[in-house]
């Protein structure tokens, strides 16, 4: 336990990491899911102002409360993606906050590219083009986030034990 690790840091145990992670992870999560219950509207308004330009480009209206009541399945995954970022340690701030700015912009415009799609789909009643929604809402809210996280990070800094130990 002596042994320094990437950075000079103690080394830790992979379970202790793991497990701070995820507890920061769930602290985190669970105060921006109250922020989201209360502001998440907010959120979605913003989103559907953003999908309403191109809804017009095929002549459909945004329908506001149509929006809001699939507020969660395009306005969660911010939440979900800033938990991961905030959670992680030994990573400088300006980093994460990079990394935040950027994950949540690309997170906004593909939620508005999702409730476009939800609008499409809802007015041309195409199962083909309804089962597309459905996957690229699942990969968004699921999938999307890791990956951002993975890809805006130096996850390698924050979880040393990932370094290849060199004789």
């Amino acid at each position: 336990m002596n042994d320094a690790g990437a950075g000079g840091r103690p080394a830790e145990s992979l379970a202790r990491v793991l497990l701070l992670f995820f507890l920061r992870f769930l602290g985190v999560s669970i105060v921006l899911y109250v922020l989201y219950y209360f502001a998440g509207g907010i959120y979605t308004r913003f989103v559907a102002l953003l999908a309403k330009p191109l809804l017009g480009l095929l002549g459909y209206e945004m329908n506001m409360a149509m929006a809001l009541k699939i507020k969660e399945d395009i306005s969660i995954n911010p939440g979900v993606f800033l938990s991961l970022v905030i959670a992680v340690r030994f990573i400088a701030w300006r980093v994460k906050l990079r990394a935040g700015v950027i994950g949540v912009v690309v997170l906004t415009a593909v939620n508005a590219l999702t409730l476009w799609l939800t609008f499409v789909s809802s007015h041309h009643t195409s199962e083909l083009l309804w089962g597309g929604t459905e996957f690229l809402g699942l990969s968004i809210n699921f999938f999307l986030p890791l990956v951002l996280w993975l890809v805006l990070l130096p996850i390698r800094q924050a979880f040393p034990f990932f370094t290849i130990k060199r004789n």
